[in-house]
C-alpha cells in the first residue's frame, strides 16, 4: 500500500497488525510508545491526515492513501515542543511524545481558528483528556499548551530547558523498550493464581 509517512511517500506491506507495531518495529520510529494497547493512555498517538489517533487501535489496512505523522515528523521546532521543554511539562518523558502529538494538533487547529487567543484550562484539559502521565506533569503540560496557543513560543528563546528535554519532546530519547540486539528474546511475566511469577510466553 502507498502511505505518506512524515512527509515522504512510502510503499509498505500493511499486514494485519496495528499501526503502532508497523511504526516501531518495521519503520524504527520508536518515539511512538506502546503502553496500554487499548487506546486509554495516549502514548502511541500519531496524526492520521492531521488528526490525532491512537495507533494501537489503528489497523495498518486503514493507512492506504493516507498521511501518517509520528512525533519524529513534527519537529524539532514546533511551538508546543518548545513550550513543553520550557515549562518542564515532562519528567521521565515516556508519555511525552503522545502529549506532543495531541497538543501540536490542538495548537495548529486553535491558531487557525482563534489566532493567539489563550485557551482556558478546561479547553486544554479536554483536548488532552485521553492522555495519562504517570509522573504527574500535568501543570507544566497545560501551561505549555496555553502558552504555545497564545503565541508565546512562536520563536526560540527563553530560559534553557533541562538538557534531555529536547530529546524527549522530539521522540529521540531512547528507553529499554526501544533497544533491540541480534537474537534478543521477549518474554511476558504473569502471576499465577498462587501469586508465583512464571514466564508465560517467550518469542524470538
Amino acid at each position: 500500500m502507498k502511505v505518506e509517512i512524515n512527509g515522504e511517500a512510502r510503499e509498505i506491506d500493511g499486514g494485519d497488525g496495528a499501526t503502532v507495531e508497523l511504526v516501531r518495529d518495521e519503520l524504527g520510529l520508536t518515539g511512538t510508545k506502546l503502553v496500554c494497547g487499548g487506546g486509554v493512555c495516549g502514548a502511541c498517538t500519531v496524526h492520521l491526515d492531521g488528526r490525532p489517533v491512537a495507533s494501537c487501535l489503528l489497523p495498518t489496512a486503514a493507512l492506504n492513501g493516507r498521511a501518517l505523522t509520528t512525533v519524529e515528523g513534527v519537529g524539532p521546532g514546533h511551538p508546543f515542543q518548545r513550550a513543553m521543554a520550557t515549562h518542564d511539562g515532562l519528567q521521565c518523558g515516556f508519555c511525552t511524545p503522545g502529549f506532543v502529538m495531541a497538543g501540536s494538533a490542538f495548537h495548529d487547529r486553535w491558531r487557525t481558528e482563534r489566532g493567539t487567543e489563550r485557551p482556558t484550562r478546561d479547553e486544554v484539559s479536554a483536548a488532552l483528556s485521553g492522555h495519562l502521565c504517570r509522573c504527574g506533569a500535568y501543570e507544566g503540560i497545560i501551561a505549555a499548551l496555553q502558552g504555545a496557543c497564545a503565541g508565546e513560543f512562536d520563536e526560540p528563546g527563553g530560559p534553557p530547558p533541562r538538557m534531555e528535554a529536547g530529546a524527549k519532546v522530539t521522540g529521540a530519547a531512547r528507553y529499554t523498550v526501544d533497544v533491540t540486539v541480534p537474537g534478543m528474546l521477549h518474554g511476558v511475566i504473569v502471576r499465577s493464581a498462587r501469586a508465583h511469577a512464571r514466564v508465560e510466553r517467550v518469542t524470538p
